[in-house]
């Protein structure tokens, strides 16, 4: 519910109400709902403080405050309710923010994180969108956000790239062409061969242990991780994620590390088996942070990076963008940080996320994430010269990679976050029913009304030319809009915008065959018109949040 609304609520409820005493986004998320015929919206909410030592007003059946739970219900008519939220739409741009920016929170968060000399996989789509959702949630209520991408350069599996690159005599500057997929087939060529072939594993990990001790030459290292990030760099603009830094897990090296690892022995957080591994225990299980030859893992590098991110931003909240598989790995991060700095894990957090399960294109079983862009860009491109309802001036290269990124990223979204879901494309491209599609054309057809109605937006709202229920049905949703935001904001979850735009289509969609805008007298369809401005703001926020460009034709 917007403030302006919260405000007035809390001024019908409370008598002697003031408004230092108690700030509207006291209240809890509101229940609004609105019946036909009966003019009035009734609300039920909590308010969180205890500020307001006046009491209630009255007590009755209009107006109801629990003293015990400070549960409230009241009615509002249904005029007021109109006013207040089609006024707050009118001020969209100069619209108090949802949070007070002194108390803005640092938020560092690591998302997306793929492997240098692998192309960008399926299987980083979801932590790819899900961290920009939240980097975007966070900054809509200003929060001050660090969004990192953790690339993946170090570990055994760069010695079995480089036994490959060597065993095959490949130049890496002669690879143009789609380098990383050649990349990576010639480390899964490589990798192959050590599952069958011990001498090459030996060499590919000697190879490593010589590369972290400074005693080989790195030159096709650093080939490989400027081909990676030009190559990734592509997909990012491709979906619109910009991120403010990159970091590199080789950042955080044997020789860079070797004094933490120093200092972790002598506070006996690790120890030392008689193979010359060095472990840690979590939960009463050892955890393996070095391997014998003191070659770094996976975890002994996240240990060094979560240090020094603390040291270097001082955030409020470190969160990891990592799907569910890794929950035991951040389990003993968090775990074994918290012995070095207790500070630094208390505002840690693993946001899982669950799986996508038949990912495949024409060409078989994916594994790249451009493949699957092209296909949806392909198909989109197809159902859109079917569609009767395309504009020619729409039939065009960007309009068809927006839908078709926007069809996937939705799909993805709306599903609850922590649940693996199957990807099938009938689903995923459908322009009817509950889809990213819909909610494009949705945003067009509002867009085209505006600017093509001959009508002027009204400066004020007058509620009296807007009597018809379909209108209440739309209030109801637009009043929603940002308790729905903050509970995506708490819980991480996307999927509460996404089925609110769902929910906010439906009365909308009505609107547009009962109330007509053109061929009607000139305040009604000024107002009219409003009802249908203040719903294209909500979805154009929406679907911002979410990491998608509206469109405006298609």
């Amino acid at each position: 519910m917007s403030s302006r609304l919260k405000m007035l609520l809390l001024k019908k409820v409370y008598q002697n109400y003031k408004g230092n005493n108690l700030f509207p986004k006291n209240l809890m998320p509101i229940c609004i709902t609105y019946k036909h015929n009966e003019n009035n919206f009734f609300i039920k909410t909590s308010i969180h403080t205890n500020d307001c030592t006046t009491g209630p007003s009255h007590k009755n059946k209009e107006n109801k405050i629990n003293d015990e739970c400070n549960l409230i219900q009241t009615c509002l008519d249904k005029e007021t309710v109109i006013e207040n939220v089609l006024s707050d739409n009118l001020l969209i741009n100069k619209a108090e923010p949802l949070c007070d920016k002194s108390k803005s929170k640092k938020i560092v968060i690591d998302f997306s994180s793929p492997n240098i000399a692998k192309p960008f996989h399926a299987g980083h789509l979801r932590s790819t969108i899900i961290g920009n959702f939240i980097a975007n949630i966070n900054k809509c209520f200003q929060n001050d956000v660090i969004k990192i991408n953790y690339l993946g350069d170090w570990g055994t599996q760069f010695g079995l790239l480089q036994y490959g690159l060597y065993s095959e005599n490949v130049d890496i500057d002669q690879l143009k062409d789609n380098p990383l997929k050649k990349l990576y087939e010639i480390y899964v060529r490589a990798n192959k061969l050590a599952a069958s072939h011990d001498d090459v594993h030996r060499q590919a990990k000697q190879y490593f242990a010589e590369i972290e001790l400074g005693s080989t030459g790195i030159e096709n290292w650093k080939k490989i991780r400027n081909v990676t990030i030009t190559e990734l760099e592509k997909i990012y603009n491709r979906l619109g994620i910009q991120f403010d830094e990159y970091h590199w897990e080789s950042d955080y090296n044997g020789g860079a590390i070797q004094q933490l690892m120093s200092s972790l022995e002598d506070q006996k957080i690790i120890q030392t088996d008689n193979t010359g591994k060095k472990f840690a225990m979590v939960d009463d299980r050892e955890v393996t942070v070095l391997k014998s030859d003191s070659s770094t893992l996976y975890l002994s590098r996240d240990i060094a990076a979560l240090l020094d991110r603390y040291e270097r931003y001082k955030f409020d909240k470190m969160l990891y963008i990592v799907d569910n598989a890794q929950t035991d790995h951040f389990a003993a991060l968090f775990q074994i940080v918290s012995k070095v700095n207790k500070d630094c894990v208390r505002g840690c957090e693993h946001i899982k996320f669950g799986r996508i399960k038949g990912m495949s294109t024409r060409m078989g079983n994916v594994i790249f994430l451009t493949d699957i862009l092209d296909e949806a860009k392909r198909k989109m491109y197809e159902k859109q010269q079917l569609s009767k309802n395309t504009r020619q001036s729409a039939m065009n290269e960007k309009t068809c990679e927006t839908l078709g990124i926007t069809a996937v990223v939705i799909n993805d979204l709306k599903q609850r976050r922590q649940k693996d879901y199957n990807f099938v494309w009938d689903k995923v491209l459908q322009s009817e029913g509950d889809s990213g599609i819909k909610l494009q054309y949705l945003h067009c057809r509002l867009w085209s009304l505006e600017q093509n109605c001959g009508v002027t937006l009204p400066s004020v709202c007058e509620p009296k030319y807007l009597p018809e229920e379909v209108v209440g049905d739309v209030i109801v949703e637009l009043a929603k809009f940002e308790d729905i935001l903050y509970r995506a904001y708490l819980e991480y979850e996307a999927s509460v915008i996404v089925n609110y735009l769902f929910r906010l289509a439906r009365p909308v969609n009505r609107m547009f065959n009962e109330l007509k805008v053109k061929n009607v007298p000139l305040d009604t369809a000024a107002q009219r018109l409003l009802v249908y401005h203040s719903a294209r703001l909500v979805v154009k926020s929406g679907l911002e949040i979410l990491g998608i460009e509206p469109l405006y034709e298609m």
